[in-house]
């Protein structure tokens, strides 16, 4: 690129972000300091105390908030608005998300390809990923398998890898049915698409460190982004063979007057969805992006239940081999699992963030006091009642019967998938999580592999908190669980 054109680029990324720049918010900063000129306090008070921020600010002011970021502000919405946030369409999702997880850069074709305006992998998620039976059995051999592998069966107690063996489940199991059993165990495949997720997740937090303006720029420079720009060809090469292994199959068919195979995967689903105006490569790594980071902690999350509360496990069990019994793998086993959907919606509250909701206002938006959300603001709602004792009756112990007993009780939205008055772990309205379904039947199989033949337990003076980094929770990254496989019995005949 020549000096000139380096200059006129940046000269027009400077003046795009002094015409589009958000209007001054109106609401009380909570975060804003004497002598702070550069916002380094303010950024890192965010950071650390975010949740003391958040509800000390909103008792004070008995209205939104705004908080100071290092390289921007965020408006905060009580939770009374939650209702009125998911019904507004001058408030979008998928507007804040391309804006601050960086659509369009390159490397980061997969969020380009997830919030683009085509729309193919939100239309895959919702029609084929969700209630869909054949899933099941792909997913639940590719568990088998990588249980197995990485878990191993040695019947003595030994120490997994944490991210990388729990992870590597999650992957293989949404793998089986992304791409199929041709790829689900491939080892080159699975290093590319958890290499490409990490790569990804990083390069956005390491860009949030930049002012708006400049990351067009430095994105070209950070190593987390270099490695995705690497893999984005990698995942393109590996997927282009697969495709034309199966047309050189459907060709061989047609020559010798046969049926071509037919494959039931999201690559398959989606060529025939696109029209080719996706590259398939992408396309999967937007699958992955989507699927693989939030799925796995919350996996985490659950396992480091499972191995604190002892006492559910022989029920959980019990329900399991019964509803599989019943059912074999299918959907209807995990939907009527309902102690162990109650367990994990249980840990879902404990590990969760404190915002939800997230919003870009795509004009000046008039709350229903009379105040304005400035065009291209940023908005959260409120998400801390749900550790709120008048809301959840001792809010700071785990029970795994709670969403049970409310679910016994009429509540019709007390389900791990579903979101409430004030529970929108998964968000809410027309931008609720489309995914949530595959994620519910594909951690409720991988939980049943785990329950069902192995023992667990976080070894001597191991106690993980979740870990709070601004907004959001993240499970304890130095958590040592370890492991035994129970001797075989009754699973033969189950899993």
């Amino acid at each position: 690129m020549s000096v000139q054109l380096l200059f006129w680029t940046a000269f027009a990324i400077l003046l795009a972000a002094y015409l589009l720049r958000p209007k001054q918010t109106q609401f009380p900063i909570v975060n804003k300091y004497p002598n702070d000129f550069l916002g380094r306090r303010a950024a890192r008070e965010a950071q650390k105390n975010a949740r003391t921020l958040i509800t000390q600010g909103l008792a004070k002011h008995q209205g939104p908030i705004t908080i100071n970021l290092l390289h921007g502000q965020k408006i905060i919405l009580p939770a009374s608005l939650a209702g009125w946030v998911k019904s507004n369409k001058d408030l979008d999702h998928k507007k804040l998300v391309k804006d601050d997880w960086f659509a369009g850069f390159s490397g980061f074709e997969a969020q380009s390809v997830l919030h683009g305006d085509d729309e193919t992998a939100k239309r895959i998620i919702t029609t084929k990923l969700g209630q869909n039976d054949s899933t099941m059995g792909p997913m639940n051999s590719s568990l088998a398998r990588g249980f197995q592998v990485l878990w191993g069966e040695d019947e003595e107690w030994h120490t997994i890898n944490w991210h990388q063996d729990t992870m590597g489940i999650i992957a293989r199991a949404a793998s089986s049915v992304f791409v199929g059993l041709e790829l689900a165990g491939d080892a080159e495949w699975l290093r590319v698409v958890q290499g490409y997720v990490m790569s990804y997740f990083m390069a956005v937090y390491d860009l949030h460190a930049y002012p708006a303006w400049s990351r067009p720029i430095v994105h070209w420079f950070l190593p987390n982004a270099k490695a995705c720009r690497k893999i984005v060809p990698q995942a393109r090469s590996i997927i282009n063979n697969v495709l034309d292994k199966r047309n050189q199959e459907a060709e061989a068919a047609k020559r010798a007057g046969k049926r071509a195979p037919e494959y039931n995967d999201t690559l398959a689903w989606s060529q025939a969805a696109a029209n080719g105006t996706i590259e398939p490569g992408d396309l999967q790594l937007s699958l992955a992006m989507a699927a693989l980071f939030t799925t796995t902690e919350m996996f985490r999350a659950i396992l480091i239940d499972i191995a604190r509360h002892s006492e559910f496990l022989e029920s959980l069990k019990k329900e399991i081999s019964e509803q599989i019994s019943t059912h074999g793998i299918s959907v209807a086993a995990t939907n009527n699992m309902v102690l162990l959907d109650s367990f994990m919606k249980e840990s879902q509250r404990l590990s969760a963030g404190l915002v939800v909701l997230e919003r870009s206002a795509l004009r000046d938006t008039v709350l229903p006091d009379g105040k304005v959300i400035p065009r291209g603001s940023q908005i959260m709602v409120d998400s801390t009642n749900i550790w709120d004792s008048t809301v959840y009756p001792n809010p700071d112990q785990f029970d795994g019967h709670r969403f049970l007993r409310k679910r016994e009780a009429g509540d019709t939205t007390s389900q791990f998938v579903q979101s409430s008055q004030d529970f929108h772990v998964f968000g809410g309205g027309r931008h609720i999580c489309p995914g949530r379904f595959f994620a519910s039947n594909e951690l409720k199989l991988a939980l049943a592999h785990v329950l069902l033949k192995y023992d667990i337990r976080l070894a001597a003076g191991c106690d993980p908190k979740p870990i709070m980094n601004g907004f959001y929770a993240m499970t304890d990254p130095i958590v040592q669980l370890e492991v035994r496989r129970r001797p075989g019995g009754v699973v033969e005949n189950i899993l």
